[in-house]
């Protein structure tokens, strides 16, 4: 499936939330490295050296307003060469003054060199996702949203909510992108969805208890029960790192087994 510019939205907004800053250059190569790119997108255009995908980058510089702007959850500066993107920390008429600090995006990338979320494989996502989980990710992502409307936040939402998972799968650690409130902080949030009640053991991947321990301040699980999928009824449970931690017990139940190199 050839990659669209809209399609690229989400994604460049993980990275660069994930990163803080990154140049237009940064971006392409790690786009590259989370997406599956087809025979299409890796077309070598008339002319020149680079591909159609590069293309599509450089696109959303071009279709951006000159100067330093904010669209789609993240700021463009196209006064540098080349254009970089930055995490927003607040929400401003003026782009200007949105840009996360030199201070945030040092820690932000001392973070991200901790985790590392696989490669994107659309056709994996679209077999793995069960009906319920899937179900249940979209009734947290309202519900969600609707806290942050009933907390009369300024931002847009539709713009900072994202469903993550529907575009990483679990290989991004988290299901959802979100902002803890008009103070503008990151949430990461991972869903886990039963039709049975709040003491229903749940699993959680290593690559998803990794990435909660990295960003535990950022990190809470919407744990969805009671949940009915046909009328899209049920009750959510927040539960922190530290309440994780404290008052669930982690059984491993699968192991990778390899065979031994000298037998």
């Amino acid at each position: 499936m050839a990659i669209s510019e809209s399609s690229l939205h989400p994604y460049i907004k993980g990275l660069v939330e994930e990163n803080g800053k990154l140049t237009v250059t940064e971006l392409n190569k790690l786009l590259r490295e989370i997406l599956i790119l087809d025979s299409d997108d890796l077309t070598i255009l008339s002319g020149r050296k680079d591909d159609k995908f590069s293309q599509i980058v450089r696109n959303v510089v071009a279709h951006s307003p000159e100067g330093i702007s904010s669209k789609n959850g993240y700021i463009i500066d196209k006064t540098k060469k080349p254009a970089v993107f930055y995490a927003k920390v607040a929400i401003s008429d003026d782009a200007t003054q949105s840009i996360i600090t030199t201070d945030k995006i040092k820690e932000r990338k001392e973070k991200k060199r901790k985790f590392t979320a696989r490669k994107v494989d659309f056709k994996t996502i679209n077999n793995e996702n069960s009906a319920l989980g899937d179900a249940g990710e979209v009734f947290a992502l309202e519900w969600e949203r609707n806290r942050l409307k009933d907390l009369n936040v300024t931002f847009n939402i539709l713009d900072e909510v994202i469903h993550f998972s529907r575009k990483f799968g679990d290989g991004a650690g988290y299901d959802i992108l979100s902002r803890k409130d008009n103070n503008y902080e990151l949430l990461y949030i991972e869903v886990k969805t039963t039709k049975g009640g709040l003491d229903t053991p749940f699993y959680i991947s290593e690559n998803e208890k990794n990435f909660m321990e990295i960003y535990k301040e950022n990190t809470l699980i919407y744990r969805v029960y009671n949940y009915d999928k046909d009328t899209n009824v049920g009750e959510i449970e927040i539960i922190t790192y530290d309440k994780l931690v404290a008052n669930y017990d982690f059984n491993p139940i699968t192991y990778k087994v390899t065979k031994k190199m000298d037998i």
